[in-house]
């Protein structure tokens, strides 16, 4: 059965999961805390409930400092150097592009995009495609990285770092 639902892969299933937690709880902990995008509402549409990762991370940008501990160093290098690839819609297919970091985005605007990009390659079946396939390392090191990214953030953000440990399942 085991088989059936993890195919052939080759990542980590531990560390999947640890990723899968750790992303679906700090979004818990954004929307508790009050960083959700706010859109006008149009009945009788209600507005989805999403996380504002974007103003979240544009309120740290002054506190964050990749250069405090070894690992974030390592991960925000990671990212900054090899960021994992987006997939995008061209000629009526599906393509893969690497990410650009603008201008006007600081360090962490764009780590947090990243570690969104990992999770949307994972969650909406990117991943799977061999042809495009990852190693098993890079893969590992983008999973890996995200957490060390996002417990930095939780270490500046203690109303949404209590949030994170008070969330059940």
């Amino acid at each position: 059965m085991q088989e059936e639902l993890f195919g052939e892969a080759t990542v980590s299933k531990k560390l999947l999961l640890e990723f899968f937690l750790t992303f679906s709880r700090f979004e818990y902990a954004l929307k508790a805390t009050g960083w959700y995008k706010r859109r006008p509402i149009n009945p009788p549409d209600w507005p989805k409930a999403e996380p504002d990762w974007d103003r979240f991370a544009i309120s740290l940008r002054d506190a964050f400092n990749s250069t405090l501990k070894d690992d974030l160093l390592r991960a925000c290098a990671f990212f900054n150097d090899c960021p994992p690839n987006q997939q995008v819609l061209k000629n009526d297919g599906i393509a893969w592009e690497t990410p650009v970091r603008p201008l006007s985005e600081s360090e962490l605007e764009f780590l947090l995009r990243m570690v969104r990009c990992v999770r949307n390659n994972l969650f909406h079946g990117g991943k799977y495609n061999k042809e495009v396939h990852e190693s098993k390392d890079r893969t590992e090191a983008l999973l890996r990285h995200s957490l060390t990214i996002l417990s930095a953030c939780l270490e500046l953000a203690p109303k949404q770092a209590a949030a994170f440990r008070e969330a059940r399942i």
